[in-house]
């Protein structure tokens, strides 16, 4: 299986958050912009459309509304999906997950380390993100790492 690591959108539109609950979080757009579709600040959020496409490839996977202020529409999710091992992974120097142990067929899964927390997609959900045009994320291509098999 392929594996590529999603880095955050940088730039455009800022937000933060006003307070949260176990529920619902509320925040307020501090710097007008384009809209991110995945964002790392002030925490990991989703925008509607890719909470949409993850809605169908993990139907199970429960999200938290994050909604605007002004508005009270909900604008963002947060999510938590399946987390691996960080030590069945290899971090660059700055933190991020260059190579990961394959996950079977979990489309999207985080990787934590003690610098920061990467998120990661398989291919088929690689190419969907692709194809309906997530322009402010961009998907960079990391190494798998098989399993040390067992001594015996």
């Amino acid at each position: 299986m392929e594996y590529f690591l999603m880095k955050p959108y940088q730039g455009g539109q800022a937000i933060r958050q006003v307070n949260h609950d176990k529920e619902v979080m509320v925040f307020r757009v501090t710097k007008k912009g384009d809209a991110p579709d995945f964002t790392m600040r002030p925490r990991p959020l989703i925008s509607n459309r890719f909470k949409e496409l993850l809605e169908q490839y993990l139907p199970d996977m429960e999200f938290i509304p994050c909604v605007e202020e002004e508005t009270g529409e909900p604008r963002f999710w947060m999510f938590h999906p399946k987390e691996q091992p960080p030590e069945e992974a290899q971090f660059s120097p700055d933190g991020s997950v260059c190579a990961v142990r394959p996950m079977g067929l979990t489309p999207i899964f985080m990787v934590p380390n003690y610098k920061k927390v990467s998120y990661v997609v398989n291919l088929p959900l690689a190419e969907s993100l692709l194809r309906r045009g997530y322009v402010n994320m961009e998907l960079e291509r990391i190494e798998t790492v098989e399993a040390e098999a067992d001594a015996g």
